[in-house]
């Protein structure tokens, strides 16, 4: 008898594990083995519970390259469930989250996720995260382990990104599929929602970045916290007060302005990274590295934009036409 087969009982069904191709969209699969920090899901694979959350399905891999897709969405019960650990100000606006996704323990990118708001609501956010493992790393009768985790805030994005960024954050779903020839890591192509935007590892070295104005973030949505607060008169006063305090904010004139200065920085070590950016007569601009991207790189502006909604899609990979002198500057340093 294999070890471990006493601990079993009647109730228990049999581990099956996923085929390829993959598309894994409920936390009720059988194919999920182990769960960490973690809860599982029915419409969805499952939530985080921590400052990080993995999950362990069994895959009956080939041994060949596999690529795998992996989305997460923040929505209204992901604010909920961060405000209910952080415990932040009532005064505190809803801020962006920035988290790193692993892949059998090797970080494969990162993704900014920040929802728009609206009148009543905001809509929520999602972001998938596309990426390659080599051959041998999903093994036939293997486990694909996927992570989310709290990245390194440079310093000067301190107070702009969400601390502990990973608590309540969905993963939507997990896809894998044999890879017939090797793709570089994709991220999301649209807006990302606020003033921060993710190069991610093995890029091209130009890009475009665009910008759009969006409505200021209120404050996060706190649930009661003493038995007074608890009660129905209470509560109701709290979801008017919220909803005012909604509309209050929305109704406030927006000028998003023009895109300040650009900052980059590896979200792996921390350390700033030199890029050239060159300001075009649309509004735009083009953003080209110094060097080809290794680890995900986070582009933010220098100074706190949080009516903007950035959009950065590769360029060509020549370099840009001459500009104007003053409007090129280096990004990185302040």
């Amino acid at each position: 008898m294999r070890a471990g087969r006493h601990f079993r009982t009647d109730f228990d069904e049999p581990a099956v594990a996923a085929t390829l191709p993959m598309e894994l969209t409920s936390g009720s699969s059988s194919a999920i083995r182990i769960v960490d920090q973690m809860i599982r899901g029915t419409g969805i694979v499952a939530r985080a519970a921590g400052e990080f959350g993995a999950v362990a399905i069994k895959v009956n891999g080939t041994g060949g390259p596999v690529r795998v897709a992996v989305s997460v969405g923040l929505d209204e019960m992901a604010t909920r469930w961060w405000s209910d650990r952080v415990r932040p100000s009532r005064l505190a606006p809803e801020l962006p989250r920035l988290v790193l996704v692993r892949a059998q323990g090797r970080i494969r990118g990162a993704l900014v996720l920040a929802r728009r708001q609206g009148w009543r609501a905001a809509a929520p956010a999602e972001a998938t995260l596309g990426f390659d493992l080599a051959a041998g790393e999903l093994a036939e009768d293997g486990l694909l382990i996927v992570e989310l985790a709290e990245a390194r805030h440079p310093e000067w994005a301190a107070g702009r990104l969400s601390p502990r960024s990973a608590i309540g954050l969905r993963l939507n779903s997990v896809t894998a599929q044999p890879a017939e020839q090797a793709a570089p890591v994709s991220g999301p192509a649209g807006h990302t929602g606020c003033d921060f935007a993710i190069v991610q590892p093995g890029g091209p070295l130009g890009y475009r970045l665009a910008a759009a104005g969006v409505a200021a973030a209120p404050p996060v949505a706190i649930s009661p916290r003493n038995r007074w607060t608890r009660q129905k008169p209470a509560r109701a006063v709290f979801k008017l007060s919220r909803a005012a305090r909604r509309v209050a904010v929305r109704a406030i004139p927006q000028r998003p302005g023009e895109l300040a200065e650009v900052l980059a920085t590896d979200l792996i070590t921390g350390s700033p990274v030199r890029a050239e950016v060159t300001r075009g007569a649309d509004g735009t601009a083009t953003v080209r590295l110094a060097e080809p991207p290794v680890n995900p790189v986070l582009l933010g502006s220098a100074e706190a934009q949080p009516t903007l909604s950035w959009r950065l899609t590769g360029s060509s990979p020549q370099r840009a036409a001459p500009a104007p002198p003053g409007s090129s500057r280096p990004a990185g340093t302040r």
